[in-house]
């Protein structure tokens, strides 16, 4: 049957469409402040970054998920504005218009919850806060990244179970075309680079001593790239089996043991960058730690 032409349903579903995929897509871009971002003062006297350094750089919410959204595309977003071109019957649009609300509401705040909580551990990492005093943090920011992620998988089932094959199809081309880039291999890990910067390639910009920058230098050959980067290239690997997965029809129950060993993974080359710097900090006159962090800042992406 044709959909009627009344504009009862096309305006609730664009209205629910906007909610869910403009919420994801908007809410963080920059020049949208972070509404759970606190400054905090650093312990003993070193500087952290600035909040608005902080919200200048700040990436888009859908970053905050285990899976980056340039692998697992939010069909949501993408639904908008396609009720004609996809022809969705009456039925299609209530289904969808529902699951619109209903993944914005399981979505959205854990999301901006990562966010906060990225944020806050990394104020204290670059103030001095150890692995084993972030623990607690970071457990909690694993757990909201991985449920941030089982919804976007569920989402995806439930709006291919919604439409036919065609019309699935067509959603799913749209959506990867409009996906953001692949991201840099450091974005794999549970920390953003955006808020939890690599200081090691800024060494080489300070008036360190020769003693100094060997033993970092000596630090990061030995302790860091060896276990580092294979951490973040099984990551992105993983990311893409598990997205390519989601977009073909498997759930989050599924993919379970593969979202737990993404987690794990992410969650050790964070450790692993967190140790870096500790020992960057520790190893550094104050003074230049703190002109250090200031170099690293505008980079920060």
């Amino acid at each position: 049957m044709a959909p009627q032409a009344s504009s009862f349903p096309l305006r609730h579903l664009t209205v629910a469409l906007a909610c869910a995929g403009l919420a994801l897509a908007l809410a963080g871009c920059a020049g949208a402040p972070p509404q759970a971002a606190a400054h905090q003062t650093p312990a003993s006297g070193q500087p952290g970054y600035s909040a608005q350094a902080a919200q200048a750089t700040q990436p888009a919410l859908a970053q905050y998920s285990l899976v980056h959204a340039a692998h697992l595309p939010h069909l949501a977003w993408a639904l908008k504005g396609q009720t004609t071109a996809l022809a969705l019957n009456e039925v299609q649009r209530g289904t969808l218009a529902a699951l619109a609300f209903e993944v914005r509401d399981q979505l959205q705040p854990r999301l901006e919850q990562a966010r906060a909580t990225e944020q806050d551990i990394a104020q204290a990492a670059l103030a001095g806060a150890s692995v084993q005093q972030l623990a607690a943090r970071l457990d909690r920011l694993q757990q909201l990244k991985r449920e941030a992620a089982q919804a976007q998988i569920d989402a995806t089932q439930r709006i291919r179970a919604t439409l036919d094959a065609a019309q699935y199809q067509q959603l799913r081309q749209r959506a990867l075309a409009l996906a953001p880039a692949a991201p840099a291999m450091p974005e794999y890990s549970l920390l953003l680079p955006a808020h939890l910067p690599h200081l090691m390639p800024f060494v080489a910009q300070l008036d360190a001593s020769a003693e100094h920058r060997q033993a970092l230098s000596r630090h990061a050959d030995e302790q860091v790239r060896p276990a580092l980067r294979p951490r973040l290239q099984q990551a992105q690997q993983l990311e893409q089996e598990i997205a390519r997965a989601a977009l073909e029809g498997r759930s989050a129950q599924d993919l379970a043991p593969q979202l737990d060993r993404l987690a794990q993974l992410k969650r050790e080359a964070a450790e692993i960058h967190l140790r870096c710097i500790a020992q960057v900090r520790q190893t550094l006159p104050p003074e230049q730690y703190a002109h250090l962090l200031a170099l690293a800042q505008p980079a920060a992406r």
